[in-house]
């Protein structure tokens, strides 16, 4: 089963990384900023200084990081790419469409007409193996890849032609996922 191509905004991407991967850390520094602040306005403005300095320095690289440790991996970046997702029996294939930036060969002169229509592929496979149960959205569903990948890949619900489809697709990878970690699923 193959789906239409598709690609995640980079604020739900944004979103999405937030809430899985920095999440309680954001919150907890998010209190320990407005603290400061609190105390700084209330009590001493040296507290005032340290929640900013928790707002303005700290805050951005944690950011940082979380756009460079998680962001840039395969398992993550794939969703901002436009592609399609391949549901089979061995696992998800997901191909990334990228755009032709000219022929590879030395002496070809500039890209073509036709080259600039037709992208070039670049496939990426999940196994099963790696993947944990699916969680469904309101308008996706997310099925996030097993440690060390620290990956997710995102579906959204109009992702295949018909829902019939999608059903199947979920149906599958939920089947197969429940085959090889029973203990996980339920």
């Amino acid at each position: 089963m193959e789906s239409k191509v598709y690609r995640m905004g980079g604020g739900s991407f944004a979103l999405e990384m937030l809430f899985r991967y920095a999440g309680i850390w954001m919150l907890l520094l998010s209190v320990t900023a407005l603290t400061g602040i609190i105390l700084g306005i209330t009590i001493d403005l040296r507290w005032f200084v340290i929640g900013l300095m928790v707002v303005f320095v700290v805050i951005p690289m944690v950011l940082a990081f979380l756009y460079y440790y998680f962001g840039l991996r395969r398992e993550c970046f794939i969703n901002t790419i436009p592609h399609t997702v391949v549901v089979n029996n061995a696992g998800v294939t997901v191909r990334m469409h990228l755009p032709d930036n000219g022929s590879d060969e030395p002496g070809a002169e500039g890209s073509s007409a036709e080259s600039d229509k037709e992208p070039r592929i670049r496939e990426e496979f999940f196994p099963y193996v790696q993947m944990q149960p699916y969680r469904i959205g309101s308008k996706s569903v997310i099925i996030p890849l097993r440690t060390p990948a620290k990956g997710f890949i995102w579906i959204p619900a109009d992702a295949f032609e018909e829902q019939e489809e999608l059903a199947e697709a979920l149906q599958l990878i939920d089947t197969r996922i429940a085959e090889l970690h029973p203990a996980k699923t339920k």
